[in-house]
């Protein structure tokens, strides 16, 4: 009686993981996300985190530069920060992008708004999935954090990106970040490649 009691929470939470997305289920829809075509020139994003209770506890807009030659990229990211009591603050961090063929590329990044050793993910049709450790700064501390990172083209110029936050396997927060890629004119080069 006891063990039948303890069988079906079992077969739930497996019948639930069983049914975790990953990214080759997208593999047949359309837009294609091409990394190295999305992230190429000048783009800009605006988004906000959420701490694990739901409440936003900043928001903050992004300008970004990315070039490739051939198979490596670099993309430069350049942020505004907007806390609830009005403070801006900003950051920057240099990703240096891999596409490794067959669906995968990896990469690094460094800078001030966190350091990233190793990121490595897959890309099928519309969905673009990643996962990274980041050496989060806050305040004067760091903090190690995981982000298992899901990017949606929703158009050629237009991806929406969902990132789930853990510290040490716990639910730290979300970021929700919508990003806009920007005709690839002087004027924009100039505007996302220099910080404010």
């Amino acid at each position: 009686m006891k063990l039948r009691y303890l069988i079906a929470p079992l077969g739930a939470t497996l019948a639930l993981a069983g049914c975790a997305t990953v990214p080759t289920d997208y593999a047949h829809t359309q837009p294609k996300f091409s990394l190295r075509q999305f992230f190429n020139g000048p783009l800009i994003a605006t988004g906000m985190f959420q701490n694990r209770s739901g409440k936003v506890v900043n928001r903050f807009t992004v300008r970004m530069m990315g070039s490739w030659q051939g198979n490596t990229g670099t993309l430069d990211e350049y942020f505004t920060y907007i806390a609830n009591d009005g403070k801006i603050t900003h950051a920057q961090r240099v990703w240096h992008l891999q596409d490794d063929g067959d669906h995968h590329f990896s990469g690094s990044a460094v800078g001030s708004a966190g350091d990233v050793k190793s990121a490595q993910g897959d890309a099928y049709g519309f969905a673009l999935h990643w996962s990274y450790d980041v050496k989060q700064p806050v305040g004067k501390s760091y903090y190690n954090l995981h982000a298992d990172d899901w990017m949606y083209m929703i158009s050629p110029d237009v991806v929406v990106d969902k990132t789930d936050v853990t510290w040490y396997g716990l639910h730290a927060g979300d970021i929700t970040l919508e990003m806009h890629k920007l005709p690839d004119t002087a004027a924009n080069r100039a505007a996302m490649s220099a910080p404010e």
